[in-house]
């Protein structure tokens, strides 16, 4: 099984609606141009096992009592949003989801490092490994 597997489970027993992953055929391009927006190297940084450590232009970082409710937070309950889910092999796992779904989703989980991108791909937030909340912005802004 893998971390999309148990996600979709996850999505599939709590009918939680919102949350699909992207087609097979669109998730590399689409995980390029958002590497290439936010990471020091673009593509080249995908070899790193967390994208987190290698934001271009980190913008702030914090360790939440409640991430779950720090992510509620910080996301429209209506709009999409691009989620990656990174399991621990350097994996990624995209899907298109709002922001209700994407809460939803990651209350029905366990943990593990994921990021949230706007769909305009402005900004990058991550939960990463340890619990911290690490948002950038595309390379050039700021």
């Amino acid at each position: 099984m893998t971390l999309r597997d148990d996600i979709t489970r996850a999505v599939h027993e709590a009918g939680i609606e919102g949350f699909a992953f992207v087609r097979l055929n669109k998730w590399e391009s689409l995980l390029h141009r958002i590497a290439e927006r936010f990471l020091k190297r673009g593509v080249r940084d995908l070899e790193w096992v967390w994208m987190s450590v290698r934001f271009a232009n980190e913008v702030s970082s914090s360790q939440p009592a409640d991430p779950l409710n720090y992510l509620r937070e910080q996301l429209e309950p209506a709009s999409e949003y691009w989620f990656i889910a990174s399991d621990e092999h350097g994996k990624y796992w995209i899907a298109d989801a709002t922001g209700a779904a994407i809460v939803q989703t990651l209350g029905e989980m366990y943990c593990f490092e994921y990021y949230v991108v706007d769909r305009h791909l402005t900004w990058i937030l991550c939960e990463n490994h340890h619990g911290v909340f690490i948002k950038g912005v595309e390379r050039g802004g700021g």
